[in-house]
């Protein structure tokens, strides 16, 4: 009986290899049309479909053919978002990172020393058990995570500072103004 199973296994294994190596060329020309009309002009999407298209048939076997027209879904997505004028979350989140801990909020991350700390000395006092590892990871994960993202802080708004004092000492009153509230006159070209 088991073999007579594996048999049929490797039959339809078989089966469904041919058939996907068979329908990989026209999965692949479906991938670069998709993918060229998410371009939002329709001109461009069209030249950009004849162009990849074209490449595609440059491309030897069949299977080769879908993973190259693959390629080509990631660049057009991201020249959707340009051109509608959208950013992807990495980049938001990165963007609404750098806006904490340069603007007037930042001394609220500085919560986060107290707290990682914290857990970290209670974690301490943990007996090592094996009834007590997910205390001890429920404990340590949150405060090294405070932790690092208030390194991570502290790093953002010394590479801002760096730049806004090249700002201030090419006379941009915006980056002055900024390191004067922030550090008196210290970091002022006229002041050192």
């Amino acid at each position: 009986m088991m073999d007579l199973l594996r048999w049929i296994a490797t039959l339809l294994l078989g089966l469904i290899v041919n058939e996907a190596v068979d329908i990989s060329p026209w999965l692949a020309r479906k991938t670069i049309r998709w993918a060229a009309h998410r371009i939002p002009d329709q001109e461009l999407a069209q030249r950009y479909e004849e162009e990849w298209s074209g490449f595609l048939d440059e491309r030897p076997g069949k299977l080769l053919k879908l993973t190259y027209a693959l390629t080509f879904l990631a660049p057009a997505i991201r020249m959707r978002r340009e051109a509608l004028g959208r950013t992807s979350w990495p980049r938001r989140l990165a963007n609404a990172h750098t806006t904490f801990w340069t603007g007037p909020k930042m001394m609220r991350g500085w919560i986060l020393f107290p707290l990682g700390m914290a857990s970290q000395m209670w974690a301490e006092r943990i007996p090592p058990t094996a009834d007590n590892n997910t205390l001890y990871l429920a404990i340590v994960i949150p405060g090294s995570t405070a932790m690092t993202y208030l390194m991570a802080g502290m790093i953002t708004y010394t590479r801002f500072l760096r730049s806004q004092a090249v700002h201030a000492a090419a006379g941009d009153p915006e980056a002055h103004a900024h390191l004067d509230r922030r550090h008196g006159t210290r970091h002022c070209p006229e002041h050192r």
